[in-house]
């Protein structure tokens, strides 16, 4: 059987990060200037290793597009398209507004923060549903090299069900800037060979991968 892999990058840093804004969809997001240095380097870095793309999937959130444009300059996927289940969480009322709102909404409510349903939005279980139906998709196609771009929180939720881990330890999941997943798939269990690689530590972490 081939082996299919699938790597998760996070958009890189924007201003509203810089910020402490949680922007959800309701904030499309600019990268910052570390931002783009970040996704140039982990760009480099998958090109020097070799890493041929088959496809790549990434968010509709402008953060997401921004990054995947100067991937793609770097890697030269055969085929890049929108899919809309990599989107940002839709965050209703907290979406552009500060991160820590969301936890003073779900205390106020009772409820853990990632079953928080703002009215006309979605929880986090909602967002790693999504997450993991592309997955399952994306797994049943040609063994293929894939490359996902997405969101911190999506991501979060993804590995959580990858690794079988509940959401008490999502925040150990989420990625920084430009982080790099990569998930190997040759039987029944992917195996995640990278998980949240910064940009500035994936160069010697593939150079140790490849002296293997």
């Amino acid at each position: 059987m081939s082996t299919q892999h699938v790597y998760l990058i996070k958009h890189a840093e924007t201003e509203e990060n810089l910020q402490g804004i949680h922007q959800g969809r309701a904030v499309g997001g600019r990268l910052s200037e570390r931002g783009r240095a970040d996704i140039r380097l982990v760009g480099a870095c998958l090109a020097a290793a070799g890493v041929a793309v088959d496809q790549m999937l990434v968010s509709p959130m402008s953060r997401c597009w921004e990054s995947a444009e100067l991937l793609t300059a770097a890697l030269a996927p055969v085929d890049v398209r929108v899919d809309e289940r990599l989107a940002a969480k839709d965050s209703g009322h907290l979406g552009g507004r500060p991160r820590e709102l969301a936890a003073s909404e779900a205390a106020r409510h009772g409820m853990p923060i990632h079953q928080l349903r703002t009215p006309g939005g979605e929880s986090s279980e909602d967002v790693q549903a999504r997450y993991v139906g592309l997955w399952d998709e994306v797994c049943s196609g040609p063994r293929r090299t894939t490359v996902l771009v997405g969101h911190g929180g999506g991501i979060a939720c993804l590995l959580l069900w990858l690794t079988g881990n509940g959401f008490d330890r999502y925040l150990q999941h989420v990625p920084g800037s430009a982080g790099v997943t990569c998930v190997e798939i040759s039987g029944p269990t992917p195996r995640v060979r990278l998980m949240n690689v910064s940009p500035t530590d994936l160069p010697a972490v593939l150079d140790a991968r490849t002296a293997r």
